[in-house]
């Protein structure tokens, strides 16, 4: 490699710099808007600027590079997604938002005696489309090409641990332990395949329990639980009756179930459908707004109720029926410890 080449590049990449960092800002917000408003759940998004290093090795080991602006993975980012169909998904997205310069989709389905699971991402060489570079915000961006990555979570630590190993090629490895990871290697794509099929079978369960009848015969899950609140008349009149006690707004929160853990509270119950559980509120009605006015009294002004503390205040009602205590001592929070008799005068038995 001509030296005069390799410093003319990384004069160039120095004073492009500033340039750089501007395009690696707004790549994330463009990209970070595109993942946001399309609902999509990801793992992680991450971009970088390769180093002076990383780059004299390219170059070094290139021999063809002239200018900076050949080289395309300065900046480059890779986007780590929880589901191997979402990277089509994605890679859709980012057509629409960008001029794709160079496809190289490496998810290799149908080759045998291979182990490079880690390496089934899709690559892609990026550009800003025509209509971007015509704000002048983007139109410094004009000859630059950037790289895109996107790969499962899966895919992005079986290339971790990989790498980890040691070894630069399959080839280097010897033939029994190459043996060993080909079948881990095809385990993990099972998993990645089976993760997106567990996906379309909870969306299309979730589909199927869209009113209140549907909801009662189901089993009680985290799903079906919040389909219950929704839908559920006397949920609904609970909620009613508390905020307007209490002069108090609605702000949920549905975290507070899978923290303390409420569904596997009311199993430990013996509380295993919805229509159990719903005949239970039913009955206890009264008790349940006794049990929230025990609680909500002391509330400041201007303090939301979160509706969902409901289905704890309802476990702990059934643990008081029943005459045992919490066997997993899961609430020790003031505000959900259970009340003495004195401070409910009636209603919970």
């Amino acid at each position: 490699m001509d030296k005069r080449i390799e410093n003319h590049i990384i004069q160039q990449y120095y004073d492009n710099q500033s340039l750089y960092r501007s395009l690696k800002h707004d790549i994330t917000d463009i990209i970070d808007n595109i993942i946001t408003k399309n609902n999509i759940k990801i793992s992680n998004f991450a971009i970088r600027i390769k180093t002076e290093d990383a780059l004299r090795r390219k170059i070094c080991l290139k021999h063809k590079y002239k200018d900076v602006n050949d080289i395309t993975d300065i900046v480059a980012c890779r986007i780590i997604t929880l589901f191997e169909s979402d990277i089509d998904v994605i890679y859709k997205l980012i057509k629409q938002n960008f001029d794709i310069v160079e496809y190289n989709d490496k998810r290799k389905k149908n080759y045998d005696d291979r182990i490079d699971f880690g390496y089934n991402s899709l690559h892609l060489l990026v550009k800003y489309n025509e209509a971007r570079l015509n704000m002048i915000e983007y139109s410094d961006y004009r000859h630059i090409v950037f790289e895109i990555q996107i790969r499962t979570i899966l895919q992005h630590s079986w290339a971790e641990v990989e790498h980890g190993l040691g070894y630069k090629s399959q080839y280097e490895i010897p033939k029994d332990i190459r043996r060993r990871l080909t079948r881990l290697s095809a385990t993990l794509e099972i998993l990645d395949e089976e993760f997106v099929n567990i996906r379309d079978d909870i969306e299309e369960y979730n589909r199927g329990i869209d009113h209140i009848e549907k909801v009662l015969k189901t089993d009680l899950n985290y799903n079906s639980l919040m389909t219950y609140y929704h839908d559920s008349p006397i949920m609904s009149e609970l909620t009613q009756i508390i905020c307007e006690q209490f002069n108090i707004s609605v702000k949920e929160e549905p975290y507070i179930i899978s923290e303390l853990r409420v569904v596997k509270r009311f199993h430990n119950l013996g509380y295993m459908y919805v229509h159990e559980l719903d005949e239970f509120i039913i009955e206890n009605r009264d008790n349940i707004v006794n049990f929230a006015q025990s609680k909500l009294r002391f509330l400041e002004k201007n303090k939301y109720f979160n509706p969902y503390d409901i289905f704890v205040w309802v476990s702990l009602i059934m643990l008081l029926n029943q005459g045992v205590d919490d066997p997993e001592n899961i609430i020790s929070n003031e505000m959900f410890s259970i009340p003495s008799k004195n401070e409910v005068d009636k209603g919970i038995n």
